[in-house]
């Protein structure tokens, strides 16, 4: 089908596509001239004539980041934080908000628990007696200090059970109908209704574990327990030799700073990339469409 654009209606489409390119390329260009630089020579990195194509092609700084065991330590430790993170910020989203989804006739003092998962949301008790109730629970050099500590993401759960509440409600009822329990009805009927939303908010939540340095400063004194973004930005800001053995510093010597550090931005960067593709397909499918004919 052909569709006839009247002159003013081209002209926006061209402002339009033209802004969105610009904007597109401002998010691109960026990444791209760090991995040209991950991949240039000593020289052209040390002389910054490096812009968006690589000079001198090489893989030394990527070599000599993999050939470092500490890199590998705190891959692992990334990606576990970030799986089981994940995993239990949305066990405990979904099991918080489908309750809190209900009429007050349903739940009893429904209102009272809203009220009181609002207030920490409105109010920190910060960061001082985050540290002491870590430190007094035992999680001090644990993987669990980065998990435990915000295992209830109060916003997200206020997310999801808005979009519980706007589930039609004669599913609920046409399900108890037939026998089925709360428990059931979760598993069966709203989960699967809610895999765009409960998508999104995973995915906030695998980047924020994944993008998180700061944390692991505070709670985490070993270094060989380190997730992979606090490693880096402690070897962005200073490089620690201590870590590295004689050959990555002969390496290194024949590398120049700003590859390496341009290398440890993409290795960083490059793995998270990677879950948008398999989440696309729930931002774009419909949600309840076909579920309830009326």
């Amino acid at each position: 089908m052909n569709i006839t654009y009247t002159k003013g209606e081209r002209i926006f489409n061209f402002f339009n596509y033209f802004l969105l390119a610009i904007i597109t390329l401002t998010c691109i260009l960026p990444m791209i001239h760090v991995i040209a630089l991950s991949l240039s020579d000593t020289v052209s990195a040390t002389s910054n004539s490096v812009r968006f194509w690589p000079k001198g092609f090489n893989f030394a700084a990527y070599e000599t980041m993999f050939s470092n065991s500490a890199f590998i330590k705190a891959l692992g430790v990334s990606v576990f934080r970030t799986i089981v993170g994940c995993s239990v910020n949305m066990l405990v989203t979904i099991l918080a908000a489908y309750p809190l989804s209900k009429e007050n006739r349903e739940l009893k003092g429904r209102k009272f628990l809203s009220f009181f998962f609002i207030i920490p949301m409105m109010v920190s008790g910060g960061l001082i007696p985050l540290f002491i109730l870590v430190k007094n629970l035992h999680m001090l050099d644990s993987i669990w200090s980065l998990i435990l500590p915000g295992c209830v993401p109060i916003f997200n759960v206020v997310m999801m059970m808005n979009f519980f509440r706007g589930i039609n409600k004669s599913i609920f009822e046409s399900a108890s109908i037939d026998g089925a329990n709360e428990f059931v009805i979760l598993l069966k009927i709203v989960i699967p209704l809610s895999m765009a939303s409960i998508a999104t908010l995973s995915l906030f939540q695998l980047v924020g574990h994944w993008n998180d340095w700061f944390g692991a400063t505070i709670y985490i004194n070993d270094r060989n327990k380190w997730p992979l973004q606090t490693l880096l930005h402690n070897m962005l800001t200073t490089i620690d030799f201590s870590n590295f053995s004689a050959a990555d510093v002969n390496r290194l010597k024949q590398l120049s700073d700003r590859s390496f550090r341009g290398a440890m931005i993409v290795f960083a960067t490059i793995p998270i990339l990677f879950v948008y593709p398999f989440m696309q397909k729930y931002f774009i499918s419909g949600v309840t469409i076909g579920s309830v004919k009326e």
